[in-house]
This record gives structure tokens, C-alpha cells and sequence, in this order.
């Protein structure tokens, strides 16, 4: 919570900040997102646990507060699957669904493309499971991401991640990890 409050500080400061009478920060890379993710958790007791397709979609910008460093920020639906096995033969599978505010900082090695890493605040909407229910749902977590993106035409892009979440996301269930693609459709 800490590093989330000093870089929502950091940014506001930066973004504030003239230089003889104007503002020294733009945007770029504002669209949408669409993407699929491979995630996975840990679940206690499993004897393996297996990767399974999550979906992720919502709108993002890059503020650019430096030459070459930047800020990427937005808004996301966000599903973190699992599917694990145990040595009975059964298997439990679930889902929870957050929204995500992410806060990465992005270095640009040029206008249209770069790599981030940074925290997310993700506050939970849904969740399902089976055979039975969740209990004890963290009704927020932090994932760490870490990632690039670039535009490769005028208004369409690529976001490629991998993020985990340290951690208990409900009673038994810790340590989510994913990898996932986003296609961007960027309005700038």
C-alpha cells in the first residue's frame, strides 16, 4: 500500500510540475485492451495444478513524465482462473473476478513502444467455484506485472505480461501467476 500511495504521490507531482508556464506531461498509447491470459494458483492439499484461459479487458494510457520514462495507467475487468488436482482424482476449479487500476512505470525506447513493470490495485467483484465455494476472498490484492507493449500500425498494438500475486487470494488458494497478450486499439 505504501509503494502505491508514494508513486500515486510521485505521479501527481510530476504531472503538476511547469516548466516556464506549461505542463510537461502528455499521453500516448490511449485505447482499449483486449486479451486472454494462462493463469494458474496454488490450492492446498493439490497434488497439481494446471493453467487455465482467463480474459482481461479495459482501456489504458501512458502519461509520459519524462523523456523516455512514463506512467501506464487504466481500468480492467480482470478474471484470475485456477484448476488444480488431488490425489483422490478430484478436481476443483474457480474464478475471481477483479477490477484492476494499474500503476506501472514504463520506460520508452521510443514513442510507440516499451516495457513496464509496476503494481496493480485489484478489488474484487465476483467469484465461483466448484465443488463447493470460497471462503475467506481477499476483497483486495496487489499483483506485481511486468510487460511490453508496442504499436505495430497506426491504431493497433500488442500487450504482452506476466504478473503474480503473492499470497493468499481466499483460504487455500495463494500464489497466482499469469501470462497473457492483449490486442490494443489505440485512439492517438
Amino acid at each position: 500500500m505504501r509503494l502505491i500511495a508514494m508513486a500515486l504521490l510521485l505521479t501527481s507531482a510530476t504531472a503538476f510540475a511547469n516548466t516556464e508556464g506549461r505542463s510537461d506531461i502528455s499521453y500516448s498509447m490511449a485505447g482499449l485492451e483486449i486479451g486472454f491470459k494462462w493463469a494458474s494458483a496454488e490450492l492446498a492439499g493439490s497434488d497439481s495444478n494446471k493453467q487455465v484461459i482467463g480474459f482481461q479487458i479495459g482501456g489504458s494510457a501512458v502519461f509520459d513524465v519524462a523523456q523516455n520514462f512514463a506512467i501506464k495507467s487504466g481500468l480492467f475487468y480482470n478474471e484470475r482462473p485456477f484448476e488444480s488436482t488431488y490425489a483422490s482424482g478430484t478436481k476443483s476449479t474457480g474464478k475471481i473476478t477483479y477490477f484492476d487500476i494499474p500503476l506501472f512505470v514504463m520506460f520508452k525506447f521510443e514513442e510507440s513502444a516499451g516495457v513496464y513493470l509496476g503494481p496493480s490495485l485489484s478489488i474484487k467483484m465476483a467469484n465461483d467455484s466448484s465443488p463447493g465455494g470460497l471462503t475467506n476472498i481477499k476483497g483486495m490484492v496487489v499483483p506485481l506485472t511486468i510487460g511490453g507493449q508496442f504499436k505495430f500500425a497506426p491504431n493497433m498494438g500488442v500487450n504482452i505480461y506476466f504478473e503474480a500475486v503473492s499470497g493468499e487470494l481466499a483460504a487455500g488458494v495463494e500464489n497466482s501467476r499469469a501470462v497473457g497478450a492483449n490486442i490494443m486499439m489505440t485512439f492517438d
